[in-house]
Protein backbone atom coordinates (compact mmCIF):
# COMPACT_ATOMS: atom_id res chain seq x y z
CA UNK A 1 0.00 0.00 0.00
CA UNK A 2 1.55 3.30 -1.08
CA UNK A 3 1.38 6.64 0.71
CA UNK A 4 -1.65 7.88 -1.29
CA UNK A 5 -3.62 4.74 -0.47
CA UNK A 6 -2.84 5.19 3.23
CA UNK A 7 -4.04 8.80 3.15
CA UNK A 8 -7.22 7.68 1.37
CA UNK A 9 -7.92 5.00 3.99
CA UNK A 10 -7.31 7.41 6.86
CA UNK A 11 -9.61 9.96 5.25
CA UNK A 12 -12.30 7.35 4.73
CA UNK A 13 -12.00 6.19 8.33
CA UNK A 14 -12.31 9.76 9.63
CA UNK A 15 -15.31 10.31 7.37
CA UNK A 16 -16.95 7.09 8.55
CA UNK A 17 -16.24 8.00 12.18
CA UNK A 18 -17.66 11.50 11.72
CA UNK A 19 -20.75 10.13 10.01
CA UNK A 20 -21.24 7.56 12.76
CA UNK A 21 -20.76 10.19 15.45
CA UNK A 22 -23.25 12.50 13.73
CA UNK A 23 -25.78 9.68 13.43
CA UNK A 24 -25.35 8.98 17.14
CA UNK A 25 -25.65 12.65 18.19
CA UNK A 26 -28.84 13.22 16.21
CA UNK A 27 -31.97 11.81 17.81
CA UNK A 28 -33.97 11.68 14.59
CA UNK A 29 -33.33 11.17 10.90
CA UNK A 30 -32.53 14.17 8.73
CA UNK A 31 -36.04 14.32 7.13
CA UNK A 32 -37.68 14.33 10.59
CA UNK A 33 -35.27 17.01 11.81
CA UNK A 34 -36.05 19.09 8.73
CA UNK A 35 -39.78 18.92 9.44
CA UNK A 36 -39.21 19.86 13.08
CA UNK A 37 -36.93 22.74 12.11
CA UNK A 38 -39.42 24.19 9.62
CA UNK A 39 -42.33 23.78 12.06
CA UNK A 40 -40.46 25.47 14.90
CA UNK A 41 -39.23 28.28 12.64
CA UNK A 42 -42.69 29.06 11.27
CA UNK A 43 -44.15 29.05 14.77
CA UNK A 44 -41.29 31.23 16.02
CA UNK A 45 -41.70 33.79 13.22
CA UNK A 46 -45.50 33.90 13.55
CA UNK A 47 -45.29 34.32 17.32
CA UNK A 48 -42.78 37.17 17.08
CA UNK A 49 -44.64 39.03 14.33
CA UNK A 50 -48.12 38.55 15.81
CA UNK A 51 -47.19 39.54 19.34
CA UNK A 52 -45.12 42.54 18.22
CA UNK A 53 -48.16 43.76 16.30
CA UNK A 54 -50.27 43.39 19.44
CA UNK A 55 -47.76 45.42 21.46
CA UNK A 56 -47.52 48.17 18.84
CA UNK A 57 -51.29 48.46 18.54
CA UNK A 58 -51.70 48.90 22.30
CA UNK A 59 -48.81 51.36 22.62
CA UNK A 60 -49.40 53.46 19.51
CA UNK A 61 -53.20 53.77 19.47
CA UNK A 62 -54.47 55.76 22.48
CA UNK A 63 -57.96 54.29 22.49
CA UNK A 64 -56.46 50.79 22.81
CA UNK A 65 -54.78 51.59 26.14
CA UNK A 66 -57.37 49.92 28.33
CA UNK A 67 -57.06 47.63 31.33
CA UNK A 68 -57.75 44.49 29.32
CA UNK A 69 -55.37 45.52 26.57
CA UNK A 70 -52.57 46.14 29.07
CA UNK A 71 -53.03 42.53 30.17
CA UNK A 72 -52.88 41.54 26.51
CA UNK A 73 -49.68 43.56 26.11
CA UNK A 74 -48.13 41.75 29.07
CA UNK A 75 -49.18 38.41 27.59
CA UNK A 76 -47.64 39.40 24.26
CA UNK A 77 -44.36 40.28 26.01
CA UNK A 78 -44.26 36.94 27.83
CA UNK A 79 -45.12 35.09 24.62
CA UNK A 80 -42.24 36.83 22.83
CA UNK A 81 -39.91 35.78 25.65
CA UNK A 82 -41.20 32.23 25.26
CA UNK A 83 -40.42 32.35 21.54
CA UNK A 84 -36.95 33.90 21.88
CA UNK A 85 -35.73 32.12 25.03
CA UNK A 86 -37.49 28.77 24.75
CA UNK A 87 -37.91 27.69 21.14
CA UNK A 88 -34.25 27.67 19.94
CA UNK A 89 -32.91 25.86 23.01
CA UNK A 90 -35.78 23.38 23.02
CA UNK A 91 -35.39 22.60 19.33
CA UNK A 92 -31.66 21.91 19.66
CA UNK A 93 -32.24 19.87 22.81
CA UNK A 94 -34.93 17.82 21.08
CA UNK A 95 -32.79 16.88 18.08
CA UNK A 96 -29.30 16.50 19.63
CA UNK A 97 -28.30 14.09 22.37
CA UNK A 98 -26.75 15.70 25.42
CA UNK A 99 -26.42 19.33 26.48
CA UNK A 100 -24.07 21.56 24.48
CA UNK A 101 -24.66 25.00 26.01
CA UNK A 102 -22.58 24.72 29.21
CA UNK A 103 -23.29 24.78 32.94
CA UNK A 104 -24.40 28.43 33.18
CA UNK A 105 -26.99 28.05 30.43
CA UNK A 106 -28.07 24.75 31.99
CA UNK A 107 -29.48 26.74 34.91
CA UNK A 108 -30.22 30.05 33.18
CA UNK A 109 -32.14 28.77 30.17
CA UNK A 110 -34.67 26.61 32.09
CA UNK A 111 -35.07 29.37 34.69
CA UNK A 112 -35.91 32.03 32.11
CA UNK A 113 -38.22 29.63 30.33
CA UNK A 114 -40.18 28.76 33.46
CA UNK A 115 -40.56 32.47 34.29
CA UNK A 116 -41.75 33.49 30.82
CA UNK A 117 -44.11 30.54 30.46
CA UNK A 118 -45.59 30.94 33.95
CA UNK A 119 -46.04 34.69 33.42
CA UNK A 120 -47.93 33.95 30.21
CA UNK A 121 -50.24 31.50 31.96
CA UNK A 122 -50.88 33.73 34.98
CA UNK A 123 -51.64 36.65 32.66
CA UNK A 124 -54.34 34.56 31.00
CA UNK A 125 -55.94 34.13 34.41
CA UNK A 126 -55.71 37.88 35.00
CA UNK A 127 -57.44 38.54 31.68
CA UNK A 128 -60.21 36.09 32.59
CA UNK A 129 -60.81 37.92 35.88
CA UNK A 130 -60.87 41.28 34.11
CA UNK A 131 -63.45 40.05 31.59
CA UNK A 132 -65.47 38.45 34.38
CA UNK A 133 -65.82 41.67 36.40
CA UNK A 134 -66.40 43.79 33.30
CA UNK A 135 -69.21 41.59 31.98
CA UNK A 136 -70.75 39.69 34.89
CA UNK A 137 -70.40 42.41 37.54
CA UNK A 138 -70.22 45.68 35.57
CA UNK A 139 -71.60 47.77 38.47
CA UNK A 140 -68.92 46.69 40.95
CA UNK A 141 -65.51 48.26 41.38
CA UNK A 142 -63.60 47.39 38.22
CA UNK A 143 -59.88 46.86 37.80
CA UNK A 144 -58.22 50.20 37.06
CA UNK A 145 -54.89 51.04 35.47
CA UNK A 146 -53.01 51.23 38.78
CA UNK A 147 -54.31 47.90 40.05
CA UNK A 148 -53.49 46.40 36.65
CA UNK A 149 -49.86 47.41 37.16
CA UNK A 150 -49.83 45.77 40.59
CA UNK A 151 -51.38 42.60 39.17
CA UNK A 152 -48.78 42.43 36.40
CA UNK A 153 -45.98 42.85 38.94
CA UNK A 154 -47.54 40.06 41.02
CA UNK A 155 -47.73 37.86 37.92
CA UNK A 156 -43.99 38.16 37.27
CA UNK A 157 -43.11 37.80 40.96
CA UNK A 158 -45.18 34.61 41.14
CA UNK A 159 -43.52 33.31 37.98
CA UNK A 160 -40.09 33.87 39.56
CA UNK A 161 -41.18 31.95 42.66
CA UNK A 162 -42.26 29.02 40.48
CA UNK A 163 -38.85 29.10 38.80
CA UNK A 164 -36.70 28.90 41.96
CA UNK A 165 -36.99 25.10 42.49
CA UNK A 166 -35.96 24.53 38.88
CA UNK A 167 -32.69 26.43 39.39
CA UNK A 168 -31.95 24.53 42.59
CA UNK A 169 -32.74 21.13 41.12
CA UNK A 170 -30.96 21.22 37.76
CA UNK A 171 -27.27 21.14 36.82
CA UNK A 172 -24.93 20.00 34.07
CA UNK A 173 -23.37 16.57 34.46
CA UNK A 174 -20.78 14.63 32.47
CA UNK A 175 -21.43 11.04 31.46
CA UNK A 176 -18.12 9.16 31.58
CA UNK A 177 -17.43 5.79 29.96
CA UNK A 178 -14.05 4.09 30.53
CA UNK A 179 -12.49 7.37 31.59
CA UNK A 180 -13.78 9.26 28.57
CA UNK A 181 -16.48 11.94 28.74
CA UNK A 182 -19.16 10.67 26.38
CA UNK A 183 -21.52 13.63 26.66
CA UNK A 184 -22.80 16.35 28.96
CA UNK A 185 -26.40 16.39 30.11
CA UNK A 186 -28.53 18.97 31.89
CA UNK A 187 -30.84 17.27 34.33
CA UNK A 188 -32.31 17.29 37.83
CA UNK A 189 -30.02 16.08 40.59
CA UNK A 190 -32.74 14.36 42.62
CA UNK A 191 -35.38 12.16 40.99
CA UNK A 192 -37.75 12.35 43.95
CA UNK A 193 -37.79 16.16 43.96
CA UNK A 194 -38.13 16.12 40.18
CA UNK A 195 -41.33 14.12 40.59
CA UNK A 196 -42.62 16.53 43.24
CA UNK A 197 -41.78 19.53 41.07
CA UNK A 198 -43.46 17.93 38.05
CA UNK A 199 -46.66 17.48 40.06
CA UNK A 200 -46.48 21.03 41.44
CA UNK A 201 -46.07 22.45 37.94
CA UNK A 202 -48.99 20.35 36.71
CA UNK A 203 -51.24 21.88 39.37
CA UNK A 204 -49.94 25.45 39.23
CA UNK A 205 -49.40 25.74 35.48
CA UNK A 206 -52.25 23.61 34.12
CA UNK A 207 -55.00 22.36 36.40
CA UNK A 208 -55.17 25.59 38.40
CA UNK A 209 -55.25 28.08 35.50
CA UNK A 210 -57.51 25.85 33.40
CA UNK A 211 -60.04 25.43 36.23
CA UNK A 212 -60.15 29.16 36.97
CA UNK A 213 -60.40 30.15 33.30
CA UNK A 214 -63.13 27.58 32.56
CA UNK A 215 -65.20 28.70 35.57
CA UNK A 216 -64.90 32.42 34.81
CA UNK A 217 -65.58 32.01 31.10
CA UNK A 218 -68.54 29.74 31.83
CA UNK A 219 -70.01 32.51 33.99
CA UNK A 220 -69.31 35.03 31.24
CA UNK A 221 -70.87 32.78 28.60
CA UNK A 222 -74.00 32.32 30.73
CA UNK A 223 -74.27 36.07 31.28
CA UNK A 224 -73.80 36.84 27.59
CA UNK A 225 -76.23 34.20 26.35
CA UNK A 226 -79.05 35.15 28.67
CA UNK A 227 -78.47 38.89 28.47
CA UNK A 228 -81.69 40.56 27.24
CA UNK A 229 -81.50 41.94 23.73
CA UNK A 230 -81.71 45.73 23.37
CA UNK A 231 -85.36 46.69 22.96
CA UNK A 232 -86.58 43.39 24.39
CA UNK A 233 -89.53 41.87 22.59
CA UNK A 234 -90.11 45.10 20.67
CA UNK A 235 -86.82 44.76 18.80
CA UNK A 236 -87.01 43.89 15.12
CA UNK A 237 -86.16 40.45 13.82
CA UNK A 238 -82.99 41.85 12.23
CA UNK A 239 -81.90 43.46 15.52
CA UNK A 240 -82.45 40.21 17.41
CA UNK A 241 -80.51 38.26 14.77
CA UNK A 242 -77.58 40.70 14.99
CA UNK A 243 -77.60 40.42 18.76
CA UNK A 244 -77.60 36.63 18.53
CA UNK A 245 -74.63 36.77 16.13
CA UNK A 246 -72.70 38.87 18.64
CA UNK A 247 -73.50 36.41 21.41
CA UNK A 248 -72.39 33.47 19.30
CA UNK A 249 -69.16 35.26 18.41
CA UNK A 250 -68.36 35.81 22.08
CA UNK A 251 -69.21 32.20 22.99
CA UNK A 252 -67.01 30.91 20.16
CA UNK A 253 -64.11 33.03 21.36
CA UNK A 254 -64.47 31.78 24.93
CA UNK A 255 -64.60 28.19 23.73
CA UNK A 256 -61.56 28.77 21.52
CA UNK A 257 -59.56 30.08 24.50
CA UNK A 258 -60.37 27.05 26.66
CA UNK A 259 -60.04 24.42 23.92
CA UNK A 260 -56.74 25.75 22.55
CA UNK A 261 -55.27 26.10 26.04
CA UNK A 262 -56.37 22.57 26.98
CA UNK A 263 -55.22 20.84 23.80
CA UNK A 264 -51.88 22.62 23.51
CA UNK A 265 -50.81 21.96 27.08
CA UNK A 266 -52.29 18.54 27.84
CA UNK A 267 -49.78 16.42 25.83
CA UNK A 268 -46.67 17.90 27.51
CA UNK A 269 -48.07 17.61 31.02
CA UNK A 270 -49.32 14.09 30.31
CA UNK A 271 -46.05 12.68 29.00
CA UNK A 272 -44.06 14.46 31.72
CA UNK A 273 -46.21 12.84 34.40
CA UNK A 274 -46.00 9.52 32.57
CA UNK A 275 -42.22 9.84 32.31
CA UNK A 276 -41.83 10.56 36.04
CA UNK A 277 -44.54 8.35 37.51
CA UNK A 278 -45.01 5.64 34.89
CA UNK A 279 -42.84 2.58 34.50
CA UNK A 280 -41.67 2.94 30.93
CA UNK A 281 -39.17 0.50 29.44
CA UNK A 282 -36.12 1.80 27.52
CA UNK A 283 -37.85 1.52 24.12
CA UNK A 284 -40.84 3.48 25.36
CA UNK A 285 -38.56 6.13 26.88
CA UNK A 286 -36.76 6.47 23.54
CA UNK A 287 -40.09 6.97 21.79
CA UNK A 288 -41.09 9.64 24.31
CA UNK A 289 -37.82 11.59 24.18
CA UNK A 290 -37.14 11.26 20.48
CA UNK A 291 -40.58 11.87 18.98
CA UNK A 292 -43.28 12.80 21.50
CA UNK A 293 -41.47 15.51 23.47
CA UNK A 294 -40.57 17.58 20.35
CA UNK A 295 -44.20 17.52 19.22
CA UNK A 296 -45.53 18.33 22.70
CA UNK A 297 -43.12 21.26 23.04
CA UNK A 298 -44.11 22.54 19.60
CA UNK A 299 -47.78 22.50 20.61
CA UNK A 300 -47.24 24.80 23.59
CA UNK A 301 -45.27 27.17 21.38
CA UNK A 302 -48.10 27.04 18.88
CA UNK A 303 -50.32 28.28 21.71
CA UNK A 304 -48.15 31.40 22.04
CA UNK A 305 -48.39 31.83 18.28
CA UNK A 306 -52.18 31.47 18.22
CA UNK A 307 -52.78 33.82 21.17
CA UNK A 308 -52.64 36.99 19.03
CA UNK A 309 -55.12 35.42 16.63
CA UNK A 310 -57.64 34.49 19.32
CA UNK A 311 -57.41 37.66 21.36
CA UNK A 312 -56.49 40.07 18.61
CA UNK A 313 -57.75 39.19 15.17
CA UNK A 314 -61.11 37.95 16.49
CA UNK A 315 -61.61 41.36 18.14
CA UNK A 316 -62.88 44.15 15.90
CA UNK A 317 -60.94 46.86 17.65
CA UNK A 318 -57.66 44.95 17.32
CA UNK A 319 -58.38 44.18 13.68
CA UNK A 320 -58.93 47.87 13.03
CA UNK A 321 -55.76 48.66 14.97
CA UNK A 322 -53.70 46.13 12.99
CA UNK A 323 -55.05 47.52 9.74
CA UNK A 324 -54.33 51.13 10.62
CA UNK A 325 -50.86 50.21 11.88
CA UNK A 326 -49.90 48.22 8.79
CA UNK A 327 -51.40 50.68 6.30
CA UNK A 328 -50.21 53.72 8.21
CA UNK A 329 -53.71 55.16 8.44
CA UNK A 330 -55.08 57.15 11.33
CA UNK A 331 -57.21 55.19 13.76
CA UNK A 332 -60.85 54.97 12.90
CA UNK A 333 -63.91 55.53 15.06
CA UNK A 334 -64.34 53.65 18.29
CA UNK A 335 -66.75 51.26 16.67
CA UNK A 336 -67.54 48.53 19.18
CA UNK A 337 -65.28 49.98 21.82
CA UNK A 338 -67.90 51.35 24.21
CA UNK A 339 -66.83 51.43 27.83
CA UNK A 340 -68.81 50.13 30.73
CA UNK A 341 -69.67 52.67 33.46
CA UNK A 342 -67.05 51.19 35.78
CA UNK A 343 -64.22 51.60 33.30
CA UNK A 344 -65.20 55.20 32.65
CA UNK A 345 -65.45 55.89 36.37
CA UNK A 346 -61.99 54.49 36.93
CA UNK A 347 -60.41 56.81 34.39
CA UNK A 348 -59.66 54.19 31.77
CA UNK A 349 -58.45 55.85 28.59
CA UNK A 350 -60.74 55.79 25.66
CA UNK A 351 -58.56 57.49 23.19
CA UNK A 352 -35.14 16.24 29.26
CA UNK A 353 -34.13 19.22 31.19
CA UNK A 354 -36.31 21.21 28.96
CA UNK A 355 -39.18 18.99 29.99
CA UNK A 356 -41.48 21.35 31.90
CA UNK A 357 -39.32 24.34 31.40
CA UNK A 358 -40.99 24.95 28.28
CA UNK A 359 -43.89 23.59 29.92
CA UNK A 360 -43.60 26.94 27.34
CA UNK A 361 -48.80 29.23 27.02
CA UNK A 362 -52.54 29.40 26.19
CA UNK A 363 -56.65 37.30 25.77
CA UNK A 364 -59.41 39.26 25.67
CA UNK A 365 -62.90 39.58 24.61
CA UNK A 366 -63.94 43.13 24.47
CA UNK A 367 -66.96 43.38 26.72
CA UNK A 368 -68.24 46.00 24.34
CA UNK A 369 -68.68 43.31 21.71
CA UNK A 370 -71.11 41.44 23.92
Amino acid sequence: MDFNDSITNITNNITDYSAGLMDYMLKQTVPVITVLGISYFLTFASSIIGNILVILVVLKIPRMRTVTNYFILNLAVSDILVAVLCMPFTLVDNIIRGWIFGDVMCKLSPAVQVVSVSASLFTLVGIAFDRFFAIVHPTKQAINIRSTLYIIITVWASAICVMIPQVLLIEERAYIYEGIVVMHVCEETDKMWRKVYTLVLFVICYIGPLTIIMYLYARIGHKVWFKPSPGGGKASVEARMNEMKKKKRVIKMLLAVVVVFTLCWLPLHSITLLNDYGRLNPNQLDLVYIYIYPIAHWLIYLNSCVNPVIYGYFNRNFRAGFKSLVLGKSEGPLGDNVMTPNHAANGEQTTKHMRMVVIGSSRNINHTEV
